[in-house]
């Protein structure tokens, strides 16, 4: 990731192509997108959902995880965190996806 950056909730940067990636799952290989949720950290259970997922789209995260890691593979995909009644949308579009090495 490069330059990554939250304004009103709009993602902007570069989330480099990462290769072999086994943080993720064995072997994963795209654009990855990892962002610390505060409110996870300060103890609240938050849910996220991304859109138009491949692999591992929703879920939840605490003070344990606070970590929200994606494999991005379109900016116009969304991720959305749910806190209680609170729903926040993140946009995407703003990102900039690198390609494999090579392409």
């Amino acid at each position: 990731m490069q330059e990554i950056e939250l304004s009103d909730n709009k993602l902007t940067g570069t989330l480099k192509y990462v290769e072999n990636y086994d943080g993720f799952s064995e072997g994963a290989e795209g654009n990855f997108l990892a962002i610390e949720v505060e409110e996870a950290k300060n103890g609240d259970t938050i849910q996220f959902e991304l859109s138009d997922s491949q692999i591992k789209g929703n879920g939840f995260l605490n003070s344990e995880d606070p970590l929200l890691v994606c494999k991005i593979h379109s900016n116009s995909q969304t991720i959305t965190l749910t806190n209680g009644s609170t729903k926040v949308v993140l946009d995407l579009t703003g990102l900039t996806l690198g390609q494999k090495s090579g392409e």
